[in-house]
């Protein structure tokens, strides 16, 4: 009897499904891959130079229990040219890297420089080959027209805590499989490079020559051509002025110290503050305050807040006062100090850098005020 049960149960739940799928028009199935339509390409090209100190940077660290050299520069250079061919009109680099020269005389010259690049392994699991490990890479990036004026600059910066597994390849351990260190290297670079790409159109439509437009009371489109304009006579046609580049933001700042005596002690509480101010006319949607310098410094503010620390969205016009806290570590012997300040936008033209020189000392060899 049972079985006769069981075949009538199944039978009945077959034709349940059937009427289902009968009773749809259309049966959608969710897609399992990835979205793989390209991005817009940016309409002009760019020329690379990327500054000898990153082109030739490595770091040794302990891979599984050996040595093993990380090729920093080469790792930021390969994933900074992939990420530009696949987004700009043309993308070369300057020596040593390629054998261009300057800047396209219808695009850029993007020079990227290493300010650092830290892999701090953190944990190293016992009972397996596993990595917990910080990675801090933080770029400058300057950008040039083809005369070699310098346009704006974008400090990028990369701070994650990641997870690896570095395994042995022999049973001797004589070599690691160090491909998931390159690759976390790859990844902080390639998320800088996209922050670096996601500027470049913002400066483009500022910078952008009027095009040429043969009705001279007609309004200008402002776009950039894709060729080279034909030579015309200078009597028919007047040159337009270019327009003057400026910022998106304005900010400033400064640091506050627990006694107000201008002199950082070990153990002292500091405020920084930061004011910035939206001059474009759109909204910005994010922007970042980004910290570097001294390691005393910003590991004084680092373990106390997020850095870059988010300030949020800046309507037009809109000025906001962001306050980071932080605290100054076991100071062992007298330094001077430089607090590098700097913002980061989603869109538009970061400003420059802000510094703060100071000194930092022992408590102990601080005379205290009496009252």
């Amino acid at each position: 009897m049972c079985p006769i049960i069981n075949k009538i149960f199944q039978y009945s739940l077959l034709a349940v499904l059937l009427s289902l799928l009968f009773a749809c028009d259309k049966v959608s199935i969710p897609r399992l891959t990835f979205d793989d339509r390209a991005e817009p390409r940016i309409p002009f090209p760019i020329t690379y130079a990327f500054s000898p100190d990153l082109v030739n940077h490595t770091q040794t660290v302990d891979a599984c229990g050996l040595p093993y050299t990380i090729p920093v520069g080469e790792i930021i250079t390969r994933t900074f040219l992939k990420v530009g061919q696949e987004r700009f009109n043309g993308v070369r680099a300057e020596p040593p890297v390629g054998d261009a020269q300057g800047a396209p005389p219808d695009g850029y010259r993007v020079i990227v420089d290493l300010n650092q690049f830290l892999f701090d392994p953190v944990t190293l699991m016992a009972t397996e080959p596993r990595y917990d490990a910080f990675v801090d890479l933080k770029l400058l990036v300057v950008y040039e027209d083809p005369k070699g004026t310098a346009l704006a600059q974008t400090p990028l910066s990369y701070h994650e805590k990641v997870s690896m597994w570095v395994p042995a390849l022999s049973s001797s351990a004589s070599s690691c499989a160090t491909q998931q260190i390159d690759g976390t290297v790859e990844d902080a670079t390639e998320a800088l490079a996209k922050e670096m790409v996601s500027v470049m159109p913002r400066l483009g439509q500022v910078l952008s020559p009027v095009s040429t437009n043969p009705y001279p009371n007609a309004e200008p489109s402002g776009t950039t051509p894709s060729s080279p304009l034909p030579m015309q006579n200078p009597a028919q046609t007047a040159t337009p002025p270019k327009p003057a580049i400026s910022p998106s933001v304005q900010f400033r700042t400064k640091l506050v110290d627990a006694n107000r005596n201008l002199i950082l002690e070990g153990g002292e509480a500091v405020i920084l503050l930061i004011e910035t101010t939206n001059v474009s006319g759109s909204t910005i949607p994010s922007a970042y305050v980004e910290l570097r310098g001294t390691p005393m410094l910003v590991e004084a503010f680092k373990r106390v807040a997020p850095i870059p620390m988010p300030i949020g969205e800046l309507k037009a016009g809109e000025k906001r006062t962001a306050e980071i806290r932080g605290r100054i570590g076991e100071v062992k012997e007298s330094l001077k100090g430089e607090l590098i300040i700097g913002i980061i936008l989603s869109e538009g033209l970061p400003p420059g850098t802000h510094t703060i020189l100071t000194e930092i000392q022992p408590r102990s060899l601080l005379k205290r005020p009496t009252r």
